[in-house]
């Protein structure tokens, strides 16, 4: 749908939402994690709008998967993050770059997924912070910062796609159902506690 992410690429978004590289430097001791930046942080994510906050997390998040890639999950929230950051970084540098050469259908089929993929983030997340046995270390409190605001972004973003009637999905939904094809009907059914699909 849109052309793969270059170096340069990364490089630009890093520079326009400042936030990542302030988490990679505070990672790596080079900035210091304390109120006044803890506070400055929120209020910056809290402001963005929640596609944009969707990347700037994502950009956090791969930074803090990299910094303790000695815990199993950040493995799983490197992936994700690196997926979401394949995805929307490069609609959020085209529609910089020129808003009206959009393909609007691109554009919606991939909006439907913000609130999934905010809440993909918030949990992988909160289950690195709960495997790093330091609490307070600078990486737990950056997942506790992101994934805050990642639940935050999550319920603003389903209320913008109701504003725009378009409704949020479920990637693994929409894969099965393209499964499924239109002929055929899938019947729901209960298990492990979750509702899911079979044919």
């Amino acid at each position: 749908m849109f052309n793969p992410l270059s170096n340069q690429d990364l490089a630009r978004l890093h520079a326009k939402f400042v936030v990542p590289i302030v988490v990679d430097h505070m990672l790596h001791d080079e900035e210091q994690l304390d109120e006044v930046a803890e506070h400055a942080m929120n209020e910056i994510l809290f402001d963005l709008c929640p596609d944009t906050a969707l990347l700037c997390i994502a950009m956090c998040a791969r930074h803090v998967a990299r910094a303790t890639d000695h815990l199993l999950i950040s493995k799983s929230l490197e992936a994700q993050a690196t997926q979401i950051i394949e995805e929307y970084g490069p609609l959020w540098l085209m529609h910089e770059a020129n808003p009206a050469s959009m393909d609007g259908e691109s554009i919606r089929e991939l909006l439907c997924f913000i609130p999934e993929d905010l809440e993909a983030l918030r949990d992988l997340l909160e289950a690195t912070m709960s495997e790093l046995e330091e609490d307070h270390c600078v990486a737990a409190i950056l997942c506790d910062i992101l994934s805050l605001q990642a639940d935050h972004h999550r319920d603003m973003a389903e209320l913008e796609l109701d504003h725009l009637n378009i409704p949020a999905q479920s990637r693994e939904l929409v894969e099965q159902a393209k499964s499924y094809g239109d002929n055929v009907v899938a019947f729901p059914v209960i298990q492990r506690g979750a509702r899911q699909l079979r044919p």
